[in-house]
């Protein structure tokens, strides 16, 4: 188990001084990678993240994120569990996250790094439905499923489609490859 402390700077604020949902989003997944190459797997591609954030930490807050290994096939896919937690230890999150082991034949190229490459995503979202961090309430469950890796600044078109007022579904496309699809949820 690792824990990671993260502060919340201006950067990462959204207008209402509430951290954004991208930059929570690549807390996450920037400690449970930075445990992936403590662990000796410096080149695992995100495959799969869920995300429940119970409440959203503002400006100056710091949020530590808690990393757990999960169980592990070896062959293919390591799993990662996380826990954010306020100062004071209380929970304000989780997550689960799910890497794939390198292909040899994808070696030598360069990818983004995973962690930005989900902010990159989620910032992308927010272009096309900018009040998703004042939708998202308190209470919000993201799970992105990345289906083909996305080199360092390829371009990609994004949609999204509202299901219901409080689930919306995403698609980031690059040509004919889906890259990416996402589902927020709001309680």
């Amino acid at each position: 188990m690792n824990t990671f402390e993260y502060t919340i700077n201006q950067d990462a604020a959204a207008k209402d001084g509430m951290v954004k949902i991208a930059s929570i989003c690549g807390f996450i997944v920037n400690a449970a990678y930075r445990t992936l190459n403590e662990e000796g797997y410096g080149m695992c591609t995100l495959s799969k993240c869920t995300f429940e954030i119970d409440e959203r930490p503002k400006t100056g807050d710091s949020v530590n994120i808690i990393v757990n290994n999960g169980l592990n096939n070896i062959v293919t896919i390591l799993n990662r569990y996380v826990s954010l937690t306020d100062s004071e230890g209380n929970e304000i999150g989780r997550g689960k996250i799910e890497w794939l082991l390198p292909n040899s034949s994808r070696l030598g190229v360069t990818m983004e790094s995973p962690s930005r490459l989900a902010r990159r995503f989620i910032n992308r979202f927010r272009g096309i439905m900018p009040d998703i961090d004042s939708a998202a309430g308190l209470q919000i469950r993201i799970d992105m499923d990345f289906n083909e890796e996305a080199r360092q600044r390829s371009d990609f078109s994004v949609a999204f489609k509202k299901i219901c007022d409080s689930r919306f579904f995403f698609l980031a496309r690059s040509g004919s490859d889906t890259l990416c699809r996402a589902m927020l949820q709001t309680a």
